[in-house]
């Protein structure tokens, strides 16, 4: 059987279901970035008899196109999409509609997912590598995470999952290095025991500990959030680092990735009362941008002339 895989790019979590889903089913891999996703899914090739999507949320103003697609593929192909972000429930029902075998839940990452989805046809090592994703999303209290966590030695799983986010966070946006990542992953290699993941991550640990100077003296702040621009690679460290800088519920980081536009990350912590997914969602759009994501962690792209715009428009939302 041919098995085609699409994950996301840009985390351990999509990362990690990836390498899951390789281990599972030997499949081909295309990782993407939730920008590239839906120009992406026309690379699924159509000779794949078994599509496998992982970690992918669509937008809720490309829910539409996101949804044909979907269906076009489920007609030639037997599709699985495997999702944590947040989805209507309607949303849902047109997907199943399809004919896609939807796994959706809201209190797993996707890694967690993914395991749970292929479990029997893993190894007993593939934990580790879904608890990784749980660890590097913030998900790693939800049930499942929990009673496998309470397993094995929490402060090994911690350091591997640290360990591999800040490699990541180092040589993301390095052209192949995502995808040895998740191969290696696939062999249930450990982290620390993947070529140049080690080196990389202590090299980013002594980049974080100056970017907490950093965000003192660039960063501001604006009601209940802070913001900043920034050129580091780990824009998910910099909305943290400003949360505990400025004493705010959420931080905002601004990186620009192309001329004209802004990747925006945000973070929150249990004070923030919104859910960061579905409001960088709503504000984005507003402001001609997208967004999307989980309660406390969440991104998307706007115009760079319409950031501060997006920025006033959040605050008032928290």
């Amino acid at each position: 059987m041919k098995t085609f895989c699409i994950s996301h790019i840009k985390d351990v979590d999509g990362l990690g279901s990836a390498a899951l889903v390789l281990a599972a089913t030997g499949a081909d891999l295309l990782l993407t970035g939730y920008d590239e996703f839906l120009r992406d899914l026309d690379k699924v090739p159509e000779d794949a008899d078994q599509v496998v999507i992982c970690d992918m949320g669509a937008d809720a103003n490309q829910t539409d196109e996101f949804v044909e697609k979907l269906g076009r593929i489920a007609k030639r192909s037997e599709l699985t999409y495997i999702d944590h972000h947040f989805a209507s429930e309607e949303t849902k029902r047109r997907i199943r509609r399809k004919g896609v075998r939807l796994v959706h839940n809201v209190e797993e990452c996707a890694s967690m997912l993914t395991y749970l989805t292929f479990r029997k046809s893993l190894p007993e090592e593939a934990k580790l590598v879904a608890l990784c994703g749980a660890v590097t999303d913030y998900m790693d209290d939800s049930p499942t995470a929990k009673r496998l966590m309470e397993q094995t030695d929490r402060h090994f799983v911690l350091l591997e999952a640290t360990m591999l986010a800040y490699a990541l966070a180092s040589r993301g946006d390095e052209p192949g290095f995502p995808e040895m990542v998740a191969r290696e992953l696939s062999q249930m290699k450990k982290p620390h025991t993947i070529d140049g993941v080690p080196a990389l991550a202590v090299e980013q640990l002594g980049e974080v500990a100056k970017l907490e100077d950093e965000v003192k003296k660039l960063g501001r702040k604006m009601g209940k959030l802070a913001y900043m621009e920034t050129t580091q690679q780990s824009t998910g460290s910099v909305a943290k680092l400003l949360i505990g800088a400025f004493g705010v519920p959420v931080g905002v980081s601004l990186k620009v990735r192309q001329p004209g536009w802004f990747e925006v990350s945000l973070r929150g912590t249990s004070e923030c009362k919104v859910h960061l997914g579905r409001t960088i969602s709503a504000v984005a759009a507003r402001v001609g941008g997208s967004g999307g994501g989980h309660r406390k962690a969440a991104g998307g792209r706007v115009p760079a002339e319409k950031a501060q715009e997006m920025l006033r428009l959040l605050s008032r939302k928290l």
